[in-house]
């Protein structure tokens, strides 16, 4: 079973402080998209990639053409966020193979790579084919995003490639933006792909501070399995009270018979995730905090203390009390 395609929150910024400069609203977009308006005061979170890329695709289309919106979005946003990906690296060639190897603790599904071809090196990446909404202003995006890796870690603030590959269909956009009046497009390729000279790749990285990476981002890496994937989605959108099967379907682009199926392929259904991850909670509240029970309840979604204390029981075979004592005298 394939996992859900999950991205950090982190990776919101750039469009939305782009939106910000053309001196729109991003709220209305993020509402239609369920996305929390405040998202980035907690930009470790995981939330499917399905409703990032629709959030993009809503905002591009409202001003003007999602294409146009995703390549000034990599042509002048703020991807602060990567740097710690690719510090400290050696020369170029390091931090663009450190950023392939470890670009997944930000997209689970990302896939990026270099590639040989006689005196080029091509920077390569992948899209997820199971997302459609959104991709071509994602695509646009990332390739300016590559771009400016390269940029960045040659200090070449002009650099064009000569030559890229592109997904999409062909487009007018892409072929008339300034910042790509003197490359080569192919079109409708497996892959996006810009080509890169092999005599930059040894030039060393400009001396900075060492860029911040928070240290949630290795502690929240996302899940490579069905099941984890579900569990962080469901985490990402539960406060007091837990999504709904249906509000889980909408969010990540699965339909809900597709959802089910592989829920019993894992021996699970829906309410015994739900029940999976309240008792990981309740543990953790009554280990390592001195919330009163009826506190641990509201927080878990349950409406009286009553119905928490039967639901532990039924798991552990005690009381939360008597969990909470044995767990003092360790």
């Amino acid at each position: 079973m394939k996992a859900i395609p999950l991205i950090r929150a982190t990776q919101l910024e750039p469009y939305l402080s782009f939106i910000g400069q053309i001196g729109a609203n991003s709220e209305k977009f993020l509402e239609q998209s369920k996305i929390r308006a405040d998202i980035l005061t907690t930009p470790e979170q995981l939330l499917p990639e399905y409703q990032v890329w629709d959030f993009i695709e809503r905002a591009g289309k409202a001003n003007g053409s999602a294409i146009e919106f995703g390549l000034q979005t990599g042509l002048e946003g703020n991807f602060d966020f990567l740097l710690g990906l690719i510090y400290p690296s050696l020369t170029t060639y390091d931090a663009l193979n450190r950023f392939c190897l470890l670009t997944r603790l930000h997209s689970s599904q990302a896939s990026f790579w270099l590639s040989q071809k006689g005196s080029e090196i091509w920077f390569c990446r992948q899209g997820i084919p199971e997302i459609t909404i959104g991709e071509q202003a994602v695509e646009a995006y990332t390739l300016m995003l590559m771009i400016n890796l390269v940029r960045y870690t040659t200090s070449l603030k002009h650099w064009q490639p000569s030559k890229i590959c592109l997904q999409m269909k062909p487009n007018s956009t892409i072929k008339q933006f300034q910042p790509l009046e003197n490359t080569r497009i192919k079109y409708q390729q497996q892959f996006t792909a810009i080509a890169i000279d092999t005599t930059l790749l040894s030039l060393t990285q400009p001396s900075t501070d060492s860029p911040y990476l928070s240290p949630l981002i290795n502690i929240s890496t996302p899940a490579t399995d069905f099941i984890g994937s579900l569990r962080q989605v469901i985490k990402s959108l539960s406060t007091k009270k837990y999504p709904t099967l249906s509000q889980v379907t909408q969010i990540t682009g699965i339909s809900s018979r597709t959802l089910q199926r592989q829920l019993r392929e894992a021996g699970l259904n829906y309410t015994e995730v739900i029940h999976q991850i309240q008792f990981e909670r309740a543990k953790i509240m009554l280990k390592d905090t001195d919330l009163k029970l009826r506190e641990i309840s509201e927080q878990l979604g349950y409406s009286t203390q009553g119905h928490f204390s039967r639901a532990f029981k039924r798991w552990t075979g005690i009381t939360p009390q008597l969990f909470r004592h044995f767990s003092s005298e360790k």
